[in-house]
């Protein structure tokens, strides 16, 4: 999170394009008006673009959430290295795929919350950036 230096309040739209740029590989969003009884987000993995598609019928902040879960798997993959080699439709995932996405999405807004109350509490503008400051107040666990 720290490498990818996010604006607080936190945008999922300018994280995904910091996280596409840092991956070489943009991801673009498209809100969709899914059906009810689908998913609320899918990942479509192409060689050179990763498209999620979220829910236009939700809350704003059930949105981020579910660009988050999918951003999760992007994360998850890469750090497996399992790349896909062509285009593939990515809405079945094993418990443990699933389990990780989630956690992995719940952290960043975890960490987001948690940097923003703390930018205001100590008057920090960039929170994110790497500093003897940071490295000292920012890892005492408070929120």
């Amino acid at each position: 999170m720290r490498r990818l230096e996010p604006q607080l309040p936190l945008s999922v739209t300018a994280l995904c394009e910091r996280l596409g740029e840092m991956r070489g590989t943009p991801i673009t969003l498209l809100e969709w008006d899914l059906p009810a009884d689908g998913p609320f987000g899918i990942l479509i993995s192409r060689q050179h673009e990763d498209v999620i598609a979220y829910q236009a019928k939700t809350t704003k902040a059930h949105q981020a959430h579910i660009i988050l879960h999918e951003v999760g798997h992007i994360i998850a993959y890469d750090l497996a290295g399992e790349r896909p080699e062509r285009v593939q439709l990515r809405t079945c995932y094993s418990d443990r795929d699933e389990r990780d996405a989630e956690i992995i999405a719940s952290t960043i807004m975890n960490q987001a919350i948690s940097m923003s109350r703390r930018a205001r509490r100590y008057g920090l503008d960039e929170p994110w950036r790497p500093s003897v400051y940071n490295s000292l107040v920012l890892t005492d666990g408070a929120t």
